[in-house]
């Protein structure tokens, strides 16, 4: 497995894999609405989105989202982890774990105070992940 940065290549794969999340979460499904949106996210630079690619078969196994914030009182910058998508498909594969270790990564190299996590109450097994 591999996690990269998402790019406007990956959106047909990356729609696919939110669609999935978004259901999971109780949204109705709306796949062009989903495309739009991640396109813009990715061409203005509004967040940075790092998906797990299976390299044996060049699918995407997760995704995780973070969105730019600051903190006024240290002057830094900081992430929000809003989303943490993986596929259904790949669970049990170690595949949140691999991306949360990207994001840790990214907000070292990118000199963040924090990240900040966003989750349902009622999501145990998120809750746990993030944790650990």
């Amino acid at each position: 497995m591999k996690v990269i940065q998402s790019k406007l290549e990956h959106i047909d794969q990356l729609v696919e894999i939110v669609e999935e999340y978004r259901q999971f979460c109780g949204c109705k499904s709306n796949p062009e609405k989903t495309k739009i949106f991640f396109q813009n996210l990715i061409n203005n630079n509004e967040s940075i989105t790092f998906i797990a690619i299976d390299e044996e078969t060049n699918k995407l196994m997760g995704f995780v989202n973070l969105y730019p914030s600051y903190s006024t009182l240290s002057l830094k910058r900081l992430w929000i982890l809003n989303d943490l998508g993986v596929s259904y498909k790949y669970r049990g594969f170690g595949v949140a774990k691999s991306l949360i270790g990207k994001v840790i990564s990214f907000a070292s190299e990118t000199k963040a105070v924090r990240i900040e996590l966003k989750t349902q109450k009622i999501n145990n097994n998120a809750q746990k992940l993030y944790t650990r």
